[in-house]
């Protein structure tokens, strides 16, 4: 199944799309062969240069900590477990031809920022790439022989690049890619992971010395443009009050109350970022399908309840004064919108289409598991075409808004000392969801194998980031019919002895709250990690 037609066949699957607005926008046909109109190509050997979208550039800033030197922040990156045919040696070389064949397919891979010119206003930052270069961004390519897994992968230092990156662990056997956020949001990096697979299946099927081709089914893509480009580009222009009202709500949102979250390490107010630690709750596959059941039980998103259980594990812990709400700018995937208003753009894994809706729940600390998991649902479950604001009023087209949107909230991340976020300590959480329909099990094979020797297997993933803020960022998702909920985290603010009891009492309140047994888990730091079960 070809990228564009996933992704439509998750837009079916939708509900909040199912509105009058959607039906209204113009939709491309389906199409299991996209056929991209001639702005989205490229020519290899041509250069391309635009200015930086503004919810880019947030996050490039963000990523740039003071004081941090060596390390890019605000970056995500997949883990996959692999397991090759038995015939094929040296896959090292097959894996540094499959992330060559994504590095000239996506020149997005290889843009790099400027920054605004110092002595003449007119030049603003803007995203080039160079002509392609085999031999250059063969460099982005690396192999780490005694490397055991990521978090050791990721504790060296690790300058800003000017391309995403690849890393080839043998000894677990595990492929590693990660780019900064500017260039790919997480669900995009997922729709990368599942390209490079099949170009890496490719790959193994065809001689190793045969010269890396590109064929008309996979034309070289343009940088994708940014989130408010195909805005405008797709949908009308917002109206004058409809600016007004949403920087009316995020004004509003901005000034409310402080949001309660977890406590940071006792110098945290004086120490910098450093390095990003990971950890994961793993279930098995019949305990995902208990706490599914005891999501639909209650009527309610597996993303809603783990929410609402974190915001009560926040809860049990001492609080700054007046911080009652929970308030984030929770995560929203635009991709979905953007290709219902025909925006083929999007099918493409890099391009930054995940903005922030503002979240917030008052008096959090007093309110029960269900109270609590209700109101998410309502939150996560709106189309955000008619987006209701906090407390009630007018409903918004964030989408539609989206630029006045985002310059609103860029204006009040730059308010904020650095790492700058308006509520540093409040637990983020961004859903992956399901990512069995993305990143399949199985990749390749020769036609006449009976026995699957021939395939590409995938046996573990795992998806999350690195982050700078003092916050601790959730990833609920499920592969292989298997839950995962995992969280990053700053080593600077958080112990990890500190966080991996904050999953457990998370875990604790989402059987309480749904009302099911107890659920048997494994508390895991990496892809394929045999930790102890609980």
């Amino acid at each position: 199944m070809g990228i564009y037609k996933l992704i439509r066949s998750l837009l079916d699957l939708i509900p909040s799309l199912n509105t009058s607005y959607s039906k209204d926008l113009k939709v491309q046909p389906k199409n299991d062969a996209m056929v991209l109109p001639s702005n989205l190509t490229t020519r290899e050997h041509s250069s391309f240069s635009r200015h930086v979208g503004t919810l880019e550039d947030l996050f490039n800033n963000i990523s740039e900590v003071k004081g941090s030197i060596n390390r890019e922040h605000t970056s995500f990156f997949v883990v996959l477990q692999l397991h090759f045919p038995p015939t094929k040696a040296n896959v090292e070389e097959f894996i540094a031809r499959a992330w060559e064949s994504l590095g000239q397919r996506y020149p997005a891979l290889r843009a790099q920022i400027s920054p605004p010119s110092k002595f003449d206003s007119r030049k603003q930052s803007s995203i080039s790439v160079q002509p392609w270069d085999a031999a250059k961004f063969r460099t982005s390519f690396t192999t780490h022989p005694n490397c055991p897994n990521v978090d050791v992968l990721f504790s060296a230092p690790s300058p800003k690049r000017t391309t995403a990156t690849c890393h080839w662990l043998p000894n677990p056997g595990q492929v590693v890619i990660r780019t900064a956020h500017w260039r790919s949001d997480g669900y995009g990096l997922v729709l990368l992971a599942d390209s490079f697979l099949s170009a890496l299946a490719d790959e193994l099927q065809q001689c190793s010395s045969a010269p890396l081709g590109n064929n008309g089914s996979k034309q070289l893509l343009a940088v994708p443009e940014s989130l408010e480009s195909l805005v405008r580009k797709y949908l009308p222009a917002p109206l004058p009050e409809e600016k007004a009202e949403i920087d009316e709500m995020v004004e509003t949102f901005a000034k409310g109350h402080q949001s309660i979250g977890f406590p940071t390490r006792s110098n945290a107010s004086t120490t910098t970022p450093s390095i990003c630690q990971r950890a994961a709750i793993r279930l098995t596959v019949e305990d995902s399908a208990k706490l599914i059941s005891g999501c639909q039980t209650q009527g309610i998103s597996v993303t809603s309840a783990v929410n609402a259980a974190v915001i009560r594990t926040a809860a049990q812990f001492p609080q700054d004064p007046g911080a009652d709400a929970y308030a984030i700018f929770a995560p929203v995937n635009f991709r979905m919108l953007l290709m219902a208003a025909g925006a083929q753009e999007c099918s493409q894994p890099t391009g930054n289409y995940v903005s922030g809706a503002s979240l917030r729940i008052d008096n959090a600390v007093g309110k029960s598991f269900r109270e609590l998991a209700n109101e998410l649902n309502t939150i996560y479950s709106q189309d955000f075409t008619r987006y209701e604001r906090p407390g009630g009023g007018k409903t918004l087209n964030l989408l539609q808004s989206t630029e006045s949107y985002i310059q609103f909230i860029a204006k009040l991340f730059a308010l904020f000392p650095s790492p700058g976020c308006p509520f540093p300590k409040a637990p983020v959480i961004s859903s992956f969801g399901k990512m069995d329909m993305i990143v399949k099990s199985e990749y390749g094979g020769d036609s006449d194998d009976t026995t699957g020797a021939s395939k590409l297997r995938v046996t573990d993933f795992w998806v999350s980031c690195d982050c700078a803020t003092p916050m601790i960022t959730f990833n609920p998702y499920s592969w292989g019919g298997a839950f995962t909920l995992s969280s990053a985290w700053e080593d600077s603010y958080y112990e990890r002895e500190f966080v991996i009891d904050a999953l457990e009492k998370t875990m604790a309140e989402l059987v309480e709250g749904l009302e099911i047994d107890p659920l048997s888990y494994r508390i895991t730091t990496g892809c394929n990690d045999a930790s102890t079960r609980k």
